[in-house]
């Protein structure tokens, strides 16, 4: 059988299930998705023609961007992790610190660290695209959309319960999980013909799989919650210090049979989650495994505030390959569809009533899309920090310091002023399992 795996020369020898379980792992995001950097350079891409001369542009947005927050060296120390943390309190800063400080009367530090656990997979499971229409509605009438709009209409669901059967305080687990309806979700997220959210049933697969995940794995949740995995940690941790790729292999047994088969790329029967083939590596697959990253990034804050966690190797995790960070490279310049791709998704587009050019997610210019993505994060990284004169300062950035008060804001900025709706340049036909 011929290999479909592009694997560095010192894994030749591995076996089906060891590709497997190398394709699985974090380190295997960068590395499977190094060889769209050089075609990068060498503007040898399949889909898209590559402007690196307007790279300066976006070092210079992006620095634009983070000054306005953080205007002085001093207060880019205040940069927080990307992570889902932030979006709870779009809008009212103190709204996720309401709702812990309602807890601390019951939970020590160590519950509170276990039920934002809870909160932050399912709020990470939900948080695909919602579309441009979609927005939350508080009761004091507060209107958000998008990512922070899921965010705090899953903070509030998670409140009154509705991940779960017991009483005594906001939990999640599995038995609930595994029999929620879609009405129940349809109404916790507010979602009517009025109010559309696209990917409402994937949203709701991935929820019921989880559920029967929790129910089955036992051994590592044996209270079917996902806040079992705080203990995991504390049991895998030395003298406080938790390795990364721990907490990526729990989350990985954890999500793995969450991920839908059908559509999926597989290797001898194992799905891969979020991995692609992708046409310029001959059909190699590239792995980007978002949804995981993301909420990997986003338990740092919970693991380190409240578990007491000292997390070691998050540089292992790459900038996030979705459609605010990569938008953000199409709508400066440096990416742009070759003629006759963009032909084609605009075609796509007009079938589907949209205004850019669209795709499904598993064709080959989102595949690029994405991993031309992870490796413009890497290359602005450094330029930021040089353009911002602190390379090797006690202020220079991280990756996720950079796309937490930069590139991911930048994109969403690029988009508003490009768009009335502030969608991203490049439509996503998704099912609500991948951005």
């Amino acid at each position: 059988m011929r290999d479909l795996i592009d694997r560095p020369l010192q894994e030749e020898k591995m076996t089906v299930p060891d590709q497997v379980k190398y394709l699985y792992s974090i380190r295997s995001v960068r590395e499977t998705n190094a060889d769209t950097a050089a075609r990068i350079r060498e503007n040898k891409l399949s889909n898209f023609n590559v402007n690196l001369e307007k790279m300066d542009g976006v070092v210079d947005f992006v620095c634009g961007v983070i000054r306005e927050t953080y205007p002085s060296n001093e207060s880019l120390g205040e940069i927080p992790v990307h992570g889902r943390f932030q979006h709870f309190n779009s809008g009212d800063p103190c709204r996720l610190q309401n709702v812990l400080d309602g807890m601390k009367e019951s939970c020590d530090d160590y519950e509170l660290c276990k039920r934002l656990v809870d909160l932050f997979v399912i709020s990470v499971l939900l948080d695909a695209g919602a579309g441009n229409q979609w927005k939350f509605t508080e009761p004091n009438g507060r209107l958000t959309g998008r990512s922070e709009g899921i965010a705090i209409a899953s903070l509030y669901m998670y409140t009154s319960g509705v991940f779960s059967e017991k009483a005594g305080g906001p939990l999640v687990n599995g038995s609930k999980l595994a029999t929620l309806t879609e009405e129940e979700l349809l109404l916790g997220l507010q979602v009517t013909p009025e109010n559309p959210m696209t990917g409402v049933q994937g949203r709701l697969h991935l929820l019921n799989k989880l559920g029967e995940t929790l129910q089955a794995k036992r051994g590592l949740f044996p209270d079917e919650r996902p806040g079992d995995l705080v203990d995991h940690f504390k049991a895998s941790a030395e003298d406080g210090v938790l390795d990364l790729e721990v907490i990526w292999d729990a989350l990985m047994e954890l999500l793995l049979p969450v991920w839908p088969t059908q559509g999926r790329v597989q290797l001898d029967g194992y799905v891969l989650g979020d991995a692609w083939p992708l046409r310029s590596k001959d059909g190699g697959i590239v792995t980007f495994h978002k949804l995981t990253q993301w909420l990997a990034y986003s338990l740092l804050k919970p693991l380190q505030d409240y578990g007491g966690f000292r997390v070691k190797n998050v540089q292992l995790l790459t900038g996030l390959p979705e459609y605010r960070n990569g938008g953000l490279f199409v709508d400066l310049g440096v990416l742009e569809l070759k003629p006759e791709v963009y032909a084609a998704g605009m075609a796509t587009a007009l079938k589907n009533g949209l205004s850019v050019a669209a795709y499904r997610p598993e064709e080959d210019v989102i595949v690029e899309w994405r991993s031309c993505t992870i490796c413009l994060l890497d290359m602005l990284l450094p330029a930021v920090n040089s353009q911002m004169g602190i390379t090797g300062t006690k202020y220079e950035l991280t990756l996720p310091q950079l796309i937490e008060a930069g590139s991911w804001k930048s994109g969403r900025a690029a988009a508003s002023a490009r768009r009335a709706h502030g969608g991203p340049p490049i439509e996503l036909l998704a099912d609500g399992t991948v951005f």
